[in-house]
């Protein structure tokens, strides 16, 4: 795992979470070197109090005025919802001012968003500084994976599992990280049959998307991924499973193992650092943050745009109880 601290010059944070995130956010800026200066959430002081940081109240206003370098959102409700885009204009603002804004949750959260005049008119290195944690491109696993995927060959079938407990994110940020990887490996699909189970409605965009969710993804070619996502968990879990003529890849945040179609094993790695925190997330989440604002680790941006139309597909699969066409979600954006 990435074993590299920022420097105090770039390592004030100010954050915004809940309550129940605060022994995370803690965990993760010490890991990282940050120094959290300022801080606030839905409870008040109390999260301020216990982080020992100046108390703010207001999310926007903390973005549109901090004087830190980074500003970490774990908690993004009421930020991204509806038609109100004061909520991304403040995070682009900031952005241009070159802060780094570090999500648990996707940041825009609907395709439509992407087509608003703050995100659209924004370059693209200020588009770059709103980075989502933890990405799995962006982890050890990962790259271990993709050294083993350059002697694998094709790939005929993806399965991806993750799982958490709220305090981790929530489903929509589950299925935005599960939507980019399935992209990193196979592109965009042709479409999407997803179903949704939660005590709540299913929203319009991932803002408020929480409960478990499954989907069958077809891709051309033939190719099929499925997901198995969750932010009702216990804890954290995440897994992918590779199947093409070269055999079975099985990685998650502790194993990567390759094996032959006749059951022979052709490499196997252990994360032997997964196991030096006592929390695995908390140092995925440091690791990913580490990544994002390194260049030597981060490498090519998320596809936004690509990424979220698989996402909403998935979202309007739900509600919809028919396959849904990332594609025909693209052509809107960029008719928009």
């Amino acid at each position: 795992m990435i074993r590299h601290v920022l420097s105090e010059t770039e390592n004030l944070c100010a954050c915004w979470l809940r309550a129940d995130q605060i022994d995370l956010v803690r965990g993760v800026a010490q890991q990282v070197g940050l120094e959290i200066v300022a801080a606030g959430g839905p409870e008040g002081s109390i999260i301020a109090t216990a982080l020992e940081a100046t108390p703010v109240d207001d999310l926007r206003a903390m973005l549109a005025s901090t004087t830190a370098g980074i500003v970490l959102i774990a908690d993004a409700a009421g930020l991204m919802e509806g038609e109100d885009a004061s909520g991304l204009s403040a995070v682009v603002e900031a952005a241009e001012r070159g802060v780094q804004i570090l999500t648990l949750e996707p940041i825009p959260a609907a395709a439509l968003q992407l087509s608003s005049p703050a995100w659209r008119n924004a370059h693209d290195a200020v588009r770059e500084r709103v980075s989502f944690v933890p990405l799995a491109r962006r982890s050890s696993a990962f790259a271990g994976a993709s050294e083993i995927l350059e002697q694998f060959g094709p790939i005929e079938s993806v399965g991806i599992r993750a799982l958490c407990n709220p305090v981790l994110g929530s489903l929509g940020a589950r299925l935005f990280g599960a939507c980019e990887t399935l992209l990193t490996l196979l592109g965009t699909p042709e479409s999407v049959d997803a179903a949704h189970v939660s005590d709540q409605p299913t929203p319009d965009t991932l803002s408020g998307l929480t409960g478990h969710m499954t989907a069958n993804v077809r891709f051309s070619g033939g190719r099929c991924a499925s997901l198995f996502i969750s932010d009702s968990s216990s804890g954290w879990s995440r897994s992918i499973t590779l199947i093409g003529p070269g055999g079975l890849i099985d990685a998650n945040d502790h194993r990567i193992r390759w094996t032959r179609p006749d059951g022979t094993i052709v490499d196997e790695a252990e994360m032997s650092d997964s196991h030096d925190s006592e929390n695995l997330e908390t140092s995925l989440i440091a690791d990913s943050i580490v990544a994002s604002m390194t260049p030597a680790f981060r490498q090519a941006p998320i596809d936004m745009n690509a990424t979220l139309a698989m996402a909403q597909a998935a979202v309007l699969s739900s509600r919809t109880g028919h396959p849904e066409s990332p594609g025909t979600i693209l052509d809107m954006l960029s008719r928009a």
